[in-house]
């Protein structure tokens, strides 16, 4: 049934969906607790039900939220967006965890203040960083005081599209008007960070931000990467995906999927390479 039409025409929705089920307005009255003559005047327009009453009825119809919640925006009353989240985007972030990890590219998780609270080896490989090693606080896991760390910064090839996108977002973050001297609470202790870091480097991030344009939050972003991998000064170039993976803890997936071929062979080398070391010194503490 066309949910435009539903919200159009409730009352005729509510009717077709009863009959569909083979259910009397008599029956719908005794599951529901709403009298005969309401439920006939609901149908035949002479009378509006309260919120109440119209959810009672199509609990008694037997409607989901999904069939449910077009009539309820017919009749002027808002949907039940919680319970539609709930039962569509549940997320395990122990399983969301295992995906990355499973993944060969780089792939990291981001919370609301932009704080990595997890990534995989491809991630590691591709920054050149031991992230619990070098970097054993949270504070300094986070995205934005990082956007003044030149030794990150300076392998962004394309610094100024790619520091546009995230600086859009922050402009377009639709919980709280921010900029780099007023942020939001969730992102003042990086913020704070991120004005102790390199001069030249925040210069530069001011100048991103001044140029970037607001960008709406949606599900899923996408973004170009051009990544200078420091160790061999490589370059590599990846299509970002931020994806929304945890509604309710405000999570984003981040992916770096690389975008050509010669991107796809140096990881599979980079994978392997660190796979032969871990073997050797397997094979060494074997030894001893």
């Amino acid at each position: 049934m066309n949910q435009l039409r539903e919200a159009q025409d409730w009352r005729g929705a509510l009717r077709q969906h009863r009959i569909a089920r083979g259910l009397s307005l008599a029956e719908i009255a005794r599951r529901s607790g709403v009298s005969l003559s309401a439920l006939k005047a609901y149908e035949s327009g002479d009378r509006r039900p309260s919120r109440k009453a119209l959810d009672a009825v199509l609990v008694a119809i037997g409607l989901s939220h999904d069939d449910g919640n077009p009539i309820l925006a017919g009749a002027g009353f808002a949907i039940d967006w919680r319970a539609v989240l709930e039962r569509r985007y549940l997320a395990d972030i122990d399983e969301i965890k295992s995906q990355a990890d499973a993944t060969p590219w780089p792939v990291f998780i981001t919370n609301q203040g932009s704080y990595v609270v997890h990534w995989n080896r491809g991630f590691e490989l591709v920054w050149d960083v031991d992230v619990e090693r070098e970097f054993p606080d949270v504070l300094s896991r986070n995205l934005l005081s990082g956007a003044s760390l030149a030794r990150f910064t300076r392998c962004i090839v394309n610094y100024e599209e790619t520091m546009s996108f995230f600086m859009g977002l922050l402009k377009g973050d639709p919980r709280a008007h921010q900029d780099l001297e007023h942020p939001a609470p969730w992102n003042e202790a990086a913020m704070q960070r991120l004005f102790e870091g390199d001069p030249q480097e925040l210069r530069r991030l001011m100048e991103a931000w001044d140029r970037a344009a607001p960008i709406p939050h949606r599900i899923r972003h996408q973004y170009k990467v051009v990544w200078r991998h420091h160790p061999t000064g490589r370059d590599l170039r990846f299509l970002g995906q931020l994806t929304v993976c945890d509604i309710w803890n405000d999570l984003n997936w981040q992916e770096w999927t690389p975008a050509d071929s010669e991107t796809w062979l140096f990881l599979e080398s980079l994978q392997a390479s660190r796979h032969d070391r871990s073997r050797s010194r397997d094979a060494d503490a074997g030894a001893t």
